[in-house]
């Protein structure tokens, strides 16, 4: 039986946290890009934003935070036929998603304001919205249950906000893991370590009990383990740190892709790592 003493060994060195850059905004619309391509999530969060919007009627007003490239609100407006926004106002600070949206929504011919920039606290609001919608947007918040709750205050009656964000798994566990062996020199953008259980404890720390739903989505990973695929695996994994991968050292680099290979599990001759999406509702009652 080995025996070790307490205290640092004679002859071994602490080792210092390892210097890495956070992913810059064309970093990370670059890296997001490859997250999507293998995320088979969107068509259960399109079911599930179906089932909680059903009381809305055409015309409706929509306030969406965070909408990307606008990818979520075009598969919504295919599926929904003839119920469409009659006044859509967007937040989106990445210029790149911007320019998606922008064209997005010029091609659905929806009537738009497209705000290019962040939501705050400090964000002004009119009570006019039907809907408030955040699709993995509150990980750049720095109190997202806070910041849900200012995007109700825009709700006018029998309105309701729902957010989708990760659960408390996979991604969301990485960090703590990882996190503490590295020293960022830039400021991360998204906060991945953010989930469901954060924003959930948050609303009720705030008086707020919302409804929420764990979707089993998952991610297709098949052949991403390959050699042929390490660029392709080295952007994904950059998304889910949120960092430079290539410019970490070859043994993180291989504790980091090690966790994700192990979480996976193949089916049909694919191979899934399951990303649980919470759906996170608050609704207002009418009266």
């Amino acid at each position: 039986m080995a025996h070790f003493m307490a205290g640092q060994p004679e002859g071994f060195i602490i080792m210092q946290k390892i210097a890495v850059p956070s992913l810059n905004p064309r970093r990370y619309a670059e890296t997001f890009a490859v997250f999507v391509e293998h995320s088979l999530e969107y068509p259960q969060m399109l079911d599930e934003l179906v089932r909680v919007t059903q009381f809305l009627r055409d015309g409706f007003r929509l306030l969406d935070i965070g909408a990307g490239t606008g990818l979520l609100i075009r598969s919504w407006s295919e599926r929904a036929g003839s119920i469409r926004p009659g006044r859509y106002v967007a937040f989106e600070p990445n210029p790149r998603h911007v320019e998606c949206l922008l064209a997005t929504v010029a091609e659905l011919e929806i009537d738009h304001d497209i705000q290019a920039r962040p939501f705050t606290l400090d964000t002004p609001l009119s009570k006019e919205f039907d809907l408030a919608l955040f699709s993995h947007s509150l990980y750049w918040m720095p109190d997202p249950a806070l910041h849900m709750l200012h995007a109700v205050s825009a709700l006018v009656s029998g309105g309701a906000a729902l957010a989708f964000l990760g659960g408390p798994y996979g991604v969301h566990a990485m960090f703590p893991l990882f996190e503490p062996f590295i020293e960022r020199t830039t400021p991360m953008l998204q906060n991945n370590a953010i989930s469901s259980h954060e924003l959930v404890q948050g609303l009720r720390s705030y008086g707020a009990e919302p409804q929420v739903r764990i979707l089993p989505t998952p991610i297709d990973l098949t052949g991403l383990f390959e050699p042929s695929a390490a660029p392709q695996l080295a952007e994904f994994i950059s998304f889910c740190m949120q960092l430079e991968f290539t410019q970490l050292p070859a043994w993180l680099q291989a504790d980091m892709i090690q966790y994700v290979q192990g979480g996976c599990v193949p089916q049909n001759g694919r191979l899934y790592w399951y990303l649980p999406t919470a759906s996170v509702l608050l609704s207002l009652s009418n009266g």
